[in-house]
């Protein structure tokens, strides 16, 4: 059994009354505070899907490079993210069932502000020593998108779909622009939510392009994923 892991919702840095900065994910319209481990776990996660070894690992090192304390077990701020649902996980037999029920029930927000997610993500980059300052340029070069992508975003940004809502629109050949549209085209006639339409769809094989598209833009940070 494969289990995949990846976090929740958008990071924000609000002041508290005394000025000083506190991090808080922004899910469904809620925000919740996170402690410094909490931070970075959830941190290790943001625009990624990794296996709990994985996650670990990424964790112990980014923990070490911080100079912070060890604090509690790695296992006690994943479960606390896990039951805030900051964090989701997914499992399958294989990679691709793994990632549909990781992903299937996740609403796709597209990320707007694509420049200033590529500059942090630069300054991050370079602060851990992994680029210079030199290679700025070309890490702040938008992506391009692969067609099925484009197909992922054009929908998206229409109107709010789950990953799933999203497989069965590509598969029954939408172009609808308006809510109303996908709304009719998945739910007419039927008393089916998004979630049952998660947990009865039968993944395709011809549903596994749309899926890795999903998968790549999020890992290209040009959508971001909440849970309602």
């Amino acid at each position: 059994m494969l289990t995949l892991y990846t976090a929740i919702g958008s990071l924000k840095i609000k002041r508290d009354e005394m000025g000083n900065p506190v991090p808080v994910v922004i899910n469904n319209r809620q925000e919740y505070g996170l402690s410094e481990h909490e931070l970075v776990l959830w941190s290790c996660l943001a625009f990624q899907i990794l296996q709990i070894y994985e996650l670990e690992k990424a964790y112990a090192s980014r923990l070490e490079d911080s100079g912070r304390p060890k604090g509690l077990s790695f296992s006690h701020y994943l479960n606390r993210l896990l039951l805030r649902g900051l964090i989701v996980k997914g499992d399958g037999l294989t990679g691709v069932d793994a990632l549909y029920r990781l992903l299937g029930k996740l609403h796709i927000q597209p990320v707007t502000d694509r420049f200033s997610v590529r500059l942090f993500t630069c300054i991050q980059l370079y602060l851990e020593g992994k680029i210079k300052i030199s290679d700025f340029g070309r890490y702040l070069k938008k992506e391009k998108c692969e067609p099925m992508e484009e197909v992922v975003l054009e929908l998206t940004k229409a109107t709010d779909l789950t990953t799933a809502e999203l497989l069965a629109c590509v598969e029954q050949g939408s172009t609808a622009k308006s809510p109303k549209e996908v709304w009719n085209l998945l739910y007419e006639d039927t008393d089916a939510t998004y979630e049952s339409l998660a947990d009865e769809a039968q993944l395709l094989h011809i549903q596994y392009p749309v899926l890795q598209a999903v998968g790549n833009l999020y890992l290209n940070k040009q959508i971001s994923f909440q849970q309602f």
